[in-house]
């Protein structure tokens, strides 16, 4: 695990030059590009973070992977990174400018589980009620949980909202057996 110090500085420069062009959006988005991409690529890295691959070498495969899909400056900021020796912190310092960037366009994470997925519909009403209830953006991450029965089971920061069938369930049998507690004592 790389201290967050290491990375945090890097993640606040580049916040720091994103929010003065006014494009934390763009460069938001260009990020989690190259971050869905190291991430979903196990040897790229691997390749980024090998102590005896050149920065050189590095820098040139990330030029041929990203470039013309990402502005130049995230190029370069992933450029900086590697002359500084902090290649194992890039994931971290994307994840970093990311949660910068969301703080500052008031946008929270909803993490959305669901027993399959919503329709595009669904979803929009579901969006719009979370940001109504909110006052925020809300930025939905979605993931399919069969245990849920049906429903859907939403999870904002420390805050729950449990709409699943599983729960409503729960709390019937437990209304249930305190009714048959009570009846039996009541003689009822």
């Amino acid at each position: 695990m790389v201290p967050e110090v290491v990375y945090s500085k890097y993640s606040q420069a580049m916040f720091n030059i994103a929010s003065e062009q006014q494009k934390l959006e763009e460069f938001g988005t260009d990020l989690k590009t190259v971050r869905d991409i190291i991430l979903e690529n196990p040897e790229l890295q691997k390749f980024i973070s090998h102590p005896l691959v050149s920065a050189q070498s590095k820098k040139e495969t990330l030029k041929e992977i990203f470039a013309g899909d990402v502005s130049p400056l995230v190029l370069q900021f992933l450029y900086v990174m590697i002359d500084r020796r902090r290649e194992a912190a890039v994931v971290n310092a994307i994840e970093g400018f990311i949660d910068l960037a969301r703080t500052a366009q008031h946008i929270v994470v909803a993490k959305i589980r669901v027993v399959k997925p919503l329709s595009t519909e669904e979803e929009q009403k579901l969006i719009a009620s979370l940001e109504d209830m909110t006052g925020k953006k809300i930025e939905p991450l979605y993931y399919t949980d069969p245990s849920i029965i049906g429903g859907v089971v939403v999870q904002i920061g420390d805050r729950l909202i449990d709409g699943s069938l599983l729960r409503q369930l729960q709390d019937m049998r437990h209304t249930l057996l305190q009714t048959d507690v009570v009846n039996e004592v009541t003689g009822e």
